[in-house]
């Protein structure tokens, strides 16, 4: 009995089933240090019956990954050859096929529990296309590697793994017909199995549609574990070529027409006003952030770290509830200067990128404006040259513009990781609007709230750290630059001829209360609309603001007579009841009135009372409620509308050029 269970053992099915199984094991532990890794976000609130389910929704899309990474190991380790089996140079190919792809599959899976603090989703291919072609990456890599010496030891270990208990096919017995019969089998079971694997359906056999991203939200309670459910190698290999987005047809065009266009028509008697514009887009600079957008946390006694940002709302017309249309920085210039929303994935690495598109710089320019877009980092960071060029902006000032400029410090002033310190690179950009004809449309988005949350050393016992995170001392940073930048504004002799707008290019991943811990209040941020000739409102505006209404509202204001798209509104004309605000990163959300609809594929998930149930716990979906149709109907106009004009290039007006 013995001799026949060993025999078993050491058979080839068996021995590839232990290979596959230690493979298995590997993601498993891959997953459990991505939860403990990213905790704060992913492991908050997840129960035993929460993390189960997170593993046996895992094991599906590990089975996805793990046979599509390893179908040439299994295929030479079982293809019925009996001379294969003595040649030393094949068992050794074999051998180390399964242990450099796996062992790349960990290492990929272990860095990017480093790296979805910053984003809060696993890595795909439109991550990759986002960072082509930075040239800091490596020093970061390395930061990381310094930091994170525990993943690294942790790698090495189920590396070794692999090598040691790897186990070698059975060598060929006789006779030779039962080896080819005995294998052939195994061949034809295990690429059945491949395949089902590979469609992510391993225990269910079904003709279902091969598993994708999104899937993963079937196993968590909230958008965030997404990334606990989900490996990297699944989400790279599924986002491979992704092309034009599914268009849904909830509607009619007749339909849809009656329920919501994205078409902008402006009144011929909108008075033109040659204002300049300035728009700052500040790096992660969250609502949360800012002390007087939140007097009722920590019992009225929060003071945030944006003290020059509290001024400032004093003078400027801002919103209570007001919301970044993505999580990602890639996604701001699109919604803020084009209004365009991030769609399920970004605008500038979609198959979209290319698609006509009318701007508030295209818009302006025939109004004699001239504009252009500063950006301290490395010239082709993010493509934000390509976008703003694409999107009618004249200049592109960046990294290599800030140090040809010897007024400012140059090269000294390069913050180790990503680009200019954000008060120099301010400084530039002041003094950069004096030298532009007026008027003039300009953007600017810093970056110093970034990882890995420095600051200058001159500040550091200056901006104390007095946070739960290293990032608040950057935010802090931030506003002081900003500080600075108005001080210098003022002295210009634009400033009085210029509306100002300060906003974020997302909310943070570092937050420190209940409130901002969920689908809504990871998405707050702040909206300020400043015109120091105080012709414009002052203080909180009724109603909701987001990213996509800032274009629409400034070209309603100046005066802009030509007919454009935008998926936002004129905040200073439309009623409070009628405005609204849409993003979509893991899940759509749908935001009017006082409620929020969010949605899980087809069907409504979530509708929520996020003003008087702010920790999003009472459910209101699937109640009967009324208004739970009307958002629903109106969510869906939108999705529609968008993707349709997307997949056709009808994102602009036909007489705009």
């Amino acid at each position: 009995m013995n001799g026949k269970i060993n025999k078993v053992m050491r058979s080839t099915p068996v021995g590839l089933i232990l290979n596959l199984a230690a493979v298995y094991l590997a993601y498993f532990i891959c997953r459990i240090a991505f939860i403990l890794e990213n905790f704060d976000s992913v492991g908050d609130g997840m129960s035993w019956s929460g993390f189960i389910s997170i593993c046996g929704g895992g094991f599906r899309f590990d089975s996805s990954a793990i046979f599509y990474t390893n179908s040439l190991f299994i295929l030479l380790y079982v293809l019925p050859l009996h001379w294969k089996e003595g040649k030393k140079w094949w068992a050794a190919m074999t051998k180390w096929i399964y242990v450099v792809v796996n062992s790349l599959c960990i290492i990929i899976n272990l860095g990017d529990s480093v790296f979805f603090e910053t984003r809060l989703q696993r890595s795909t291919m439109a991550t990759v296309t986002e960072f082509k072609g930075e040239g800091n990456l490596m020093s970061i890599i390395g930061v990381e590697m310094e930091a994170h010496w525990y993943l690294l030891l942790l790698a090495a270990l189920i590396i070794f793994g692999f090598i040691r208990l790897y186990r070698r096919p059975a060598s060929v017995g006789r006779p030779l017909w039962r080896y080819y019969l005995t294998n052939s089998l195994t061949l034809v079971i295990i690429g059945f199995l491949t395949v089902c694997g590979m469609r992510g359906n391993i225990l269910f056999l079904s003709a279902t549609r091969p598993i994708s991203v999104g899937y993963a939200q079937r196993f968590v309670s909230k958008p965030v574990q997404t990334g606990a459910v989900l490996n990297t190698p699944f989400a790279l290999l599924r986002t491979l070529g992704e092309v034009t987005m599914a268009e849904p047809h909830y509607f009619t065009e007749e339909e849809l027409a009656t329920i919501y266009s994205p078409v902008h028509v402006p009144s011929d008697t909108l008075a033109e006003r040659k204002k300049n514009v300035v728009i700052l887009i500040v790096e992660s600079f969250a609502q949360e952030f800012v002390g007087s957008l939140n007097k009722g946390l920590d019992g009225g006694t929060y003071k945030g770290y944006t003290p020059f940002a509290d001024s400032l709302l004093t003078v400027s017309a801002h919103w209570r509830d007001a919301f970044a249309n993505a999580g990602f920085s890639i996604d701001a210039p699109p919604a803020v200067l084009a209004s365009i929303p991030r769609m399920n994935r970004p605008f500038v690495v979609s198959p979209h990128s290319l698609n006509d598109i009318n701007s508030i710089a295209s818009l302006l320019k025939p109004m004699g404006y001239t504009s252009a877009f500063f950006h301290g980092a490395d010239n082709e960071s993010l493509g934000f040259n390509a976008f703003t060029r694409h999107a009618g902006f004249d200049r592109y000032y960046g990294q290599n513009e800030f140090y040809a400029d010897s007024r400012f410090g140059g090269k000294a002033e390069f913050d180790g990781t990503w680009g200019v310190w954000d008060e120099p690179f301010l400084q530039f950009f002041a003094q950069s609007l004096t030298e532009m004809p007026q008027p003039f449309l300009a953007t600017v988005f810093t970056l110093s709230s970034h990882h890995p949350f420095r600051i200058p050393d001159k500040y550091v016992g200056i901006l104390k750290d007095e946070g739960l995170y290293p990032l608040h001392k950057c935010i802090r940073y931030a506003d002081y630059s900003l500080r600075r930048f108005f001080d210098t504004a003022r002295r210009q002799p634009w400033y009085e001829n210029t509306i100002f707008v300060l906003t974020a290019d997302h909310g943070s991943s570092k937050r420190t209360h209940d409130e901002y811990k969920n689908d809504v209040g990871g998405f707050r941020i702040p909206i300020l609309i400043f015109d120091p000739s105080g012709e414009l409102p002052r203080g909180q505006q009724p109603g909701i603001a987001q990213q996509t209404d800032i274009m629409p509202t400034l070209l309603d204001y100046i005066g802009n007579k030509r007919p454009y798209v935008a998926y936002g509104i004129d905040l200073f004309s439309t009623p409070a009841d009628s405005t609204w605000a849409f993003n979509w990163d893991n899940i759509p959300q749908y935001f009017k009135g006082d409620h929020v609809i969010q949605f899980a594929g087809e069907e409504v998930s979530g509708l929520f009372n996020y003003r008087s149930d702010p920790l999003l716990k009472n459910n209101l979906a699937g109640k009967g409620l009324e208004l739970e149709e009307v958002m629903k109907r109106e969510a869906r106009a939108i999705i529609q509308s968008f993707m349709h004009r997307m997949n056709t290039n009808t994102a602009t007006c036909p007489n705009h050029n």
